[in-house]
């Protein structure tokens, strides 16, 4: 299998649209189409299933995905060792986090990375989530940690895994000693939430929305920081990220949330159509690996690797 028609088919399998997809790759249809009849024929069946003009990925296909994954952040990771064997690389990754996450996801995932490559170079930022996909479009960044995912076609991204959210409420709500809370409960509370274009805006919307809940907006802050501390002040209640997002705050009580879907998705994104660095894929590669682990581990009962 030709390595560049395994790449553009997980492009192809992520939009399930030729046209989209050739377009993000930057060729032309027909060497899209030809190169996945070339990977048919090696796979030895088809991998889409065909219709109105639109494919769909079959079982088949599912499986190439996986493992095609798996392969080729492999060979790009022999290739960067390879490489680093003749000359160690001495480039840096620029990253960028939306504050929230900050306080726990990355902090862990960057000390577990250099124990891995104790000589890699990172410089970290934090930035509002509406800036992070500037920073990353503009080339300022190599890649950012930020939830939710960006709707951009521009942006690669990769998920790290799934972020509850807590209801924070005043010591003394009703709410404040239940071992959990449905959305639906919400509908006579005064909700506080972050200020437009926002991710946890967008986030706490989605949710709520989901629930088919129309909270009542109390007020809305530019950071989760205020936002508990308008929750101590009696002026609402508020969904706030449970993985340390949230800082702690006197008065204030965090209580969980018994609706599926109360979580955000959380990923590392980059630009699709800027060449990455060596740093940056080994730093996804990674990342991904990681991720892997602990969504194992979780499903085992146990504890997330160091």
């Amino acid at each position: 299998m030709d390595l560049d028609d395994l790449r553009w088919f997980l492009v192809l399998a992520e939009t399930e649209h030729v046209t989209e997809a050739a377009g993000r790759l930057h060729i032309d249809q027909s060497t899209l189409s030809r190169a996945l009849r070339r990977l048919e024929k090696s796979a030895g069946s088809e991998l889409f299933d065909r219709g109105h003009g639109r494919l769909r990925l079959n079982d088949a296909g599912r499986v190439l995905r996986r493992h095609a994954r798996r392969a080729l952040d492999e060979l790009d990771t022999a290739r960067d060792r390879i490489a680093a064997l003749a000359e160690p690389a001495d480039d840096t990754l620029a990253l960028v986090c939306a504050p929230s996450l900050g306080a726990w996801l990355v902090p862990g995932l960057l000390t577990a990375y250099r124990q891995e490559a104790p000589r890699a170079r990172i410089t970290l930022r934090q930035d509002a989530a509406e800036h992070v996909l500037s920073l990353l479009l503009e080339g300022a960044v190599d890649a950012a940690v930020t939830a939710p995912r960006p709707a951009d076609d521009r942006i690669g991204w990769l998920p790290l895994g799934e972020e509850p959210l807590h209801l924070a409420v005043p010591e003394r709500h009703r709410f404040a000693d239940r071992t959990r809370v449905r959305l639906a409960e919400l509908a006579d509370e005064r909700v506080i939430i972050m200020r437009r274009a926002l991710g946890l805006r967008e986030v706490t919307c989605e949710v709520f929305h989901r629930a088919a809940v129309t909270p009542s907006v109390a007020a809305e802050a530019d950071d989760v920081a205020t936002i508990m501390a308008m929750v101590a002040a009696g002026l609402g209640v508020s969904l706030v990220p449970a993985g340390g997002g949230a800082p702690s705050a006197s008065g204030v009580r965090l209580v969980p949330l018994a609706d599926a879907n109360a979580h955000r998705q959380v990923g590392l994104a980059w630009h699709e159509g800027r060449a990455m660095t060596p740093a940056t894929r080994r730093f996804r590669t990674f990342a991904a690996q990681r991720a892997t682990a602990v969504e194992a581990a979780r499903a085992h009962g146990l504890s997330e690797p160091a």
